[in-house]
């Protein structure tokens, strides 16, 4: 028996895509479509001919909202602009669309489309962050945009879409930024890391329609979308990790983990005491540890090196699967650009130009997910 979809959609020129989607799966799903009345203006008139697209509360007799709240199996907003999302989070009802969005009492599935500056806008990711808790946030990704832009904010596509509704795809871990190693109640030890690169992972694995696990360090923000988790310290990375790894297909371990711990003092120790010496202690291995307890989850590392080296033995000491090497000469902290080497335990597989950390992303999560 086929399932109903309630297909909203929104004011952006990515309605092209909801066209595509409509006529791939009709076959499928049964389909009632409501369109915001911009929406209208990005719309085909052979999909509008072929489709019954409800706009306006005299299209249906009674009450249209009711009834199609009620119709679904699955509520889908395919294009949701900014505008659509900062209504709804604010249970705004000013239409048909999204007095519908209020009589529905599941989970709806929403994919924002809209220009970078606009999805990176603080209100825009509040808004999403906070829609997330109840409903399923897919993408955008990182891509071509309106007027011949590139950035974050393109809509993911109609078979990613697909294979997110039919729950086709994995779950994955990906952890990112800096752990920090307390030496007294103020003072840490730590890495230097954006976290560019492992939010990047994040974001095209959820575009690409993957349950997204991102555990990231406290001062890096969370993922609208993805399931969130902050850490501090490597302890507090590593008991995380393990937490999430029933059922878990693939772990991106992009978190830059301290080598060195050391035992922490209570208090605040004072510079008026004068020298002090601290004694480093080694970090346990991470991913070893975590492969040696889930060798049935996939394992990609992530090595800061100061040289190009394929380095095999590290891959092997480490038992990952990949090893995504990074010379930190050559690329600094904090930039939007990457330059990467990706090898498995006998060969290398991909070795990029200087490019945006999310074009790498892709290109990895291509190289090692088939």
């Amino acid at each position: 028996m086929k399932k109903n979809i309630l297909l909203g959609l929104t004011g952006s020129i990515a309605c092209s895509k909801a066209e595509q989607f409509v006529q791939e799966y009709k076959e499928i799903y049964n389909f009632k479509i409501i369109a915001t009345h911009s929406s209208k203006n990005y719309l085909s008139d052979k999909f509008l001919a072929e489709n019954n697209v409800i706009s306006d509360w005299d299209d249906l007799n009674g009450s249209p909202h009711i009834d199609l709240a009620r119709f679904s199996d699955l509520f889908i907003i395919y294009p949701a602009t900014a505008n659509f999302i900062a209504k709804i989070n604010s249970g705004i009802a000013d239409d048909l669309l999204t007095s519908t969005v209020l009589m529905f009492n599941k989970t709806i599935y929403i994919c924002p489309a809209m220009h970078e500056e606009m999805y990176l806008n603080n209100k825009t990711q509040h808004n999403l962050l906070e829609l997330s808790r109840d409903n399923i946030i897919l993408g955008p990704r990182y891509g071509n945009l309106d007027i011949g832009d590139i950035g974050y904010g393109r809509m993911i596509e109609p078979k990613e879409l697909y294979n997110t509704i039919t729950k086709s795809k994995e779950k994955i871990i990906v952890t990112s930024g800096p752990t920090s190693e307390p030496i007294d109640d103020v003072k840490v030890i730590t890495n230097k890391s954006s976290g560019k690169q492992g939010k990047s992972i994040a974001i095209e694995l959820l575009a690409k329609g993957y349950e997204v696990i991102y555990i990231h360090s406290s001062s890096i923000s969370p993922i609208p979308g993805a399931v969130n988790y902050s850490f501090n310290t490597s302890k507090e990375l590593f008991e995380l990790m393990c937490d999430e790894s029933e059922n878990t297909k693939y772990i991106f371990m992009v978190a830059a983990v301290s080598d060195f711990t050391i035992e922490k003092v209570e208090g605040k120790i004072s510079r008026k005491n004068g020298e002090i010496n601290i004694t480093f202690q080694q970090n346990f291995d991470l991913i070893q540890k975590f492969k040696s307890q889930n060798p049935h989850i996939v394992c990609i590392a992530f090595s800061a090196q100061i040289d190009n080296d394929e380095n095999f033995n590290k891959l092997i000491s480490k038992n990952a699967d990949y090893l995504v090497i990074n010379n930190i000469v050559e690329n600094s902290f904090g930039s939007e650009t990457n330059k990467i080497k990706l090898i498995n335990k006998d060969k290398l597989l991909l070795n990029t130009g200087v490019e945006e950390k999310n074009i790498v992303a892709s290109k990895i999560i291509d190289s090692i997910i088939k």
